[in-house]
């Protein structure tokens, strides 16, 4: 069974079409079933309504922003620890593809296209694997930092009101990051990264060794500031074409209630999940908005203009640079046939 589940994942990492196609049914099929709950005429209704049309270019350009931030990030994530420079041009591509097309590169998503990235720039198998780790969890660290301060200015009333059961929550985040800062010690992340064996202590030891990268990036910001900037500048931007969208509609939200929202859709980010995430990033953000006093109807409309420019647009140059993927695909595979 194992087997033909693989074989199956294989066929569609040659097939990027079919995934996209799917995806693109997914996306389809849940925007119409909260439309449906909404009431098909009234969501019709309000798409017809008169429009800024200006936002959807603050859409766009929030993208371009969120993608030049992962470029910096990605590259700066090579360089920590004295590893490999990973040439601009193949981490653009690298960025494009990964967030454009998931499944065109990867079926295992966004994340498996920066382990192909480390492992061109010279990163062994196990090195590569940290890196990766380091990137998402670097992206939990600046998000969930960001959904802290929100939730202590909506605690205060500074930036607009929520209960306390919106805000509370955020607090776990507080021993989260204080048992990550005691687990990282350069002698006790030494020690509990060394190589185990078995499959749970292998991830726990590369877990920590990836936490133990994000800690060096953000304890020398002369070095590599220009990593932990790019990530901020990842989710500003994507934060930021979320927010375009919902002024498209006439949304009026607070800075600190959208980034709760969107923080708490993106618990699992779309990087994390093959074909991006399709269909169930759209359900968890419409129900994170309404769940903030956003009226439904406004809110599903302003996820699909956002999940326009932050997936479906960035698929166009994706599939444009398939042969450059598909290159690096055969190369990534003669690497780790010759590695094993």
């Amino acid at each position: 069974m194992g087997g033909r589940i693989r074989a199956g994942y294989l066929w569609l990492e040659d097939k990027p079409l079919v995934v996209v196609l799917v995806a693109a049914g997914a996306t389809v099929a849940a925007a119409f079933v909260l439309a449906s709950y909404s009431g098909l005429p009234h969501v019709w209704r309000l798409v017809q309504s008169r429009h800024n049309w200006p936002w959807l270019l603050g859409c766009f350009i929030g993208e371009l922003v969120a993608y030049g931030g992962y470029v910096l990030t990605l590259r700066d994530m090579a360089r920590v620890d004295d590893g490999n420079e990973v040439d601009l041009t193949v981490s653009t591509k690298t960025v494009v593809a990964g967030f454009g097309v998931f499944a065109a590169t990867r079926s295992s998503g966004g994340f498996a296209v920066d382990y192909w990235a480390f492992r061109e720039a010279g990163s062994s198998r196990r090195d590569a694997v940290r890196r990766v780790v380091g990137l998402g969890l670097l992206e939990y660290v600046v998000l969930s930092m960001a959904a802290l301060a929100a939730s202590a200015l909506l605690f205060f009333g500074l930036d607009g009101h929520a209960s306390n059961g919106v805000t509370l929550p955020s607090l776990v985040i507080v021993p989260a990051l204080a048992i990550g800062f005691w687990l990282t010690s350069p002698e006790r992340a030494e020690r509990l990264s060394r190589r185990r064996s078995g499959f749970g202590r292998r991830l726990f030891a590369d877990t920590v060794a990836g936490a133990a990268t994000v800690r060096r990036l953000f304890m020398s910001p002369r070095e590599h500031g220009l990593g932990v900037l790019g990530n901020v500048l990842y989710w500003f931007g994507d934060i930021f074409c979320l927010w375009a969208a919902l002024q498209f509609v006439g949304v009026q939200i607070s800075a600190s209630l959208l980034i709760l929202a969107y923080s708490g859709a993106y618990v699992l980010t779309r990087r994390a999940l093959p074909a991006g995430g399709a269909g169930v990033v759209e359900l968890a953000l419409t129900v994170a908005l309404v769940g903030t006093g956003v009226r439904f109807t406004p809110a599903l409309i302003g996820v699909v203009i956002y999940r326009l420019f932050n997936f479906w647009l960035p698929i166009v140059p994706a599939l444009a640079l398939m042969p450059a993927i598909r290159d690096l695909r055969e190369r990534f595979h003669k690497a780790e046939q010759t590695a094993a």
